[in-house]
């Protein structure tokens, strides 16, 4: 049992760590032994979270043992700790025997080879899935931005397997997953920087005649994409790339 599983609520706690005696009534010779146990579960708890933690593993399978014993993965949990070596491809995390979990960035998305630096402190946070996000350990903080891992910070948008409505501000749009056909709608190209090219790309490798990706001007803006209504990517990693023409003209480059 560790800090984490301690319940807010002070009647919660009777019984919920055998190691600290809480129960109504109970000897006055147990006080000592509960105070201990307290003084144990708060200094395992703020080893979890300083940074003294170096995770073991091998390659990119990054193992990680905390002081508190963490039995479930919970929202909001969190550890810190130093890498042990640098990443070589997209790695994965195991908590206290919890099994390999996804390695993920503050946007859920999955760490890029090379993201994870020896030497170098992170602090994860445990997070469930949300629509097509999968659960993972969340890198927490702006370390994951300045060390190049956020996709988003970079430009890119990954599109788990929906529809997409493309920004101004997006550089790259890529499809991770793909099980059905998907339409991308393009923002007014009108308000698209000049100069700056926008990529819709099938990063799956699932993109077929039979899974589409069909890319749209957007609607009540008068756009048109070389002139048609629309691009249809059919084949595996295929990717057509824009850029801003004369008004309500998408160029493809």
């Amino acid at each position: 049992m560790s800090v984490t599983d301690w319940s807010p609520q002070p009647g919660g706690n009777a019984l919920a760590d055998r190691s600290i005696p809480a129960r109504d009534g109970m000897a006055g010779r147990e006080f000592p032994e509960a105070i201990r146990g307290i003084m144990a579960k708060v200094a395992a708890f703020v080893l979890d979270q300083n940074g003294s933690l170096v995770t073991g593993g091998a390659t990119n399978a990054y193992t990680l043992m905390t002081h508190s014993g963490i039995t479930e993965l919970k929202p909001g949990l969190s550890v810190s700790f130093q890498a042990d070596r640098d990443s070589s491809d997209v790695p994965t995390l195991n908590v206290d025997g919890l099994g390999p979990r996804p390695f993920l960035t503050p946007a859920g998305l999955p760490l890029i080879a090379g993201s994870i630096k020896r030497g170098l402190n992170y602090t994860v946070v445990w997070a469930e899935a949300i629509d097509a996000v999968p659960a993972g350990w969340r890198l927490k903080g702006a370390a994951a931005v300045l060390n190049g891992n956020d996709f988003q910070a970079l430009g890119h948008t990954s599109v788990y397997d929906r529809d997409y409505t493309a920004l101004t501000s997006d550089v790259q749009v890529g499809f991770r997953t793909l099980t059905g056909s998907r339409i991308v709608t393009l923002p007014d190209v009108d308000a698209f920087p000049l100069g700056q090219d926008l990529v819709i790309a099938d990063e799956s490798g699932a993109c077929s005649e039979a899974l589409t990706i069909t890319i749209l001007p957007g609607s009540g803006t008068g756009d048109t994409i070389a002139g048609d209504g629309s691009i249809v990517l059919t084949s595996p990693y295929q990717a057509v790339r824009f850029r801003r023409g004369a008004a309500n003209l998408w160029i493809r480059l």
